[in-house]
């Protein structure tokens, strides 16, 4: 079924309405929930079309990086080329970078974080609601008979038993082409195909993707010749973010083994917390990155490894993107993508239930996840409204000295 019956009448914005719109959801959009945010800015302005939004979700799982920031990323480069993108990734990091500085700043200087349990677990409830609302859309659009019932139930059940992610999309591409290798998908081969350009005389892409990979190369170079602790923290972080794939959880265990067991930069109970302010703090959950080297080498230390964990994806991501509008109505990319959306609806399925065990321990998490999404699927409120009044609720409630967890 082809989710896009009409051509969509899209919408050019501006530098400054783009690269602010990725400033405000860095701001204010968490974890998982961040998916929900962007398609909720990008196909309700008419950026892009939703098909082309979920057709970029399942490209940005078929290489390393965070799947959000790649999502992010890809998004900007479609709408406004690489200078777009660059400026709004930036932004969109920024928020969280600096709040995480801060953190850093009075977490290693007082030590006092009693204030972040309660308002963690607030926070990941309403996530859990978010999330069941995001993966009940997937389900209505690409659940559409037994055969990507069946993937999806594989790829849930897959994650059940921690094979990697990357694995789980591998044999979702095979069983796509294995299954619909009869259907058209939706394409007329009598009709024009519309294809959609990014931005840009495709000279001036070419040398930037060029320099990008140049500067990629270069970083790793440099940093192999010029021994010290900035280039060794720079280098860790710079691995994990080009060789990683899935999530920040999935992640998350390359960092730990960087940060904690081979370098003893944390120990485990600061990379936990580091991890839970990773949590409390919007936008993408690798900021985590930012509070190791805040306590390597102070700011510095921040901004080299924040630059070294996302900037492979970057890269990865504005070459993937212009390999993608080359081949993405090639029947055989097509039945692929189909079997990937299928999977990706059990991913978030089982996200849902291993974020739901540590964070639904008590009625008054269940009440804020419930709330969350009867507000987002039956009211439509803003998520960031969502997150404000929870945080809002849960400082009241901490400084009152009442507990209700």
């Amino acid at each position: 079924m082809d989710t896009e019956k009409e051509p969509m009448l899209k919408t050019t914005p501006s530098l400054l309405q783009l690269t602010w719109a990725f400033f405000i959801i860095g701001l204010t959009a968490y974890s998982v929930a961040m998916l929900q945010q962007l398609k909720t800015l990008v196909v309700g302005r008419k950026w892009l079309s939703q098909k082309e939004m979920d057709e970029g979700l399942a490209m940005v799982q078929l290489y390393p990086g965070p799947i959000m920031f790649n999502l992010a990323t890809y998004s900007a480069y479609r709408i406004k080329g690489f200078w777009g993108a660059l400026i709004a990734t930036f932004l969109f990091v920024l928020p969280s970078y600096l709040l995480m500085v801060l953190l850093s700043w009075l977490y290693f200087n007082y030590g006092n974080v009693a204030w972040v349990h309660p308002l963690f677990i607030a926070l990941e409830a309403m996530v859990v609601g978010i999330i069941v609302h995001v993966s009940l859309d997937f389900s209505n659009r690409y659940i559409e008979g037994g055969k990507t019932a069946l993937i999806a139930a594989l790829a849930f059940i897959l994650m059940l038993y921690k094979i990697n992610a990357f694995w789980v999309i591998v044999l979702a591409v095979g069983l796509g082409l294995a299954f619909f290798w009869r259907d058209n998908m939706g394409v007329d081969s009598k009709k024009e195909t519309v294809h959609v350009s990014i931005p840009g005389a495709w000279q001036w892409r070419l040398a930037a993707i060029i320099l990008s990979g140049a500067l990629f190369i270069a970083c790793i170079v440099i940093a192999l010749v010029w021994k010290n602790e900035l280039s060794t923290l720079f280098l860790s972080m710079f691995k994990v973010g080009a060789v990683a794939f899935g999530n920040g959880m999935t992640i998350m265990p390359l960092l730990q083994q960087e940060a904690v067991m081979s370098h003893h930069w944390l120990s485990m109970k600061q990379f936990a917390d580091g991890i839970a302010f990773g949590q409390i703090t919007p936008g993408p959950f690798l900021i985590t990155a930012t509070f190791i080297g805040y306590k390597v080498s102070g700011l510095m230390g921040s901004l080299l490894a924040t630059v070294g964990m996302f900037y492979p994806s970057f890269f990865y991501t504005i070459l993937m993107a212009e390999v993608y509008t080359k081949i993405k109505d090639n029947l055989f990319i097509r039945r692929g993508l189909k079997g990937i959306l299928a999977a990706f609806t059990g991913m978030l399925f089982f996200v849902v239930l291993s974020m739901g065990e540590v964070s639904l321990l008590s009625p008054a998490a269940y009440i804020w996840a419930v709330g969350a999404l009867i507000a987002v699927r039956y009211f439509e409120l803003n998520i960031l409204w969502i997150f404000l009044i929870g945080i809002a609720a849960e400082f009241g409630l901490f400084f009152a000295g009442i507990s209700i967890l």
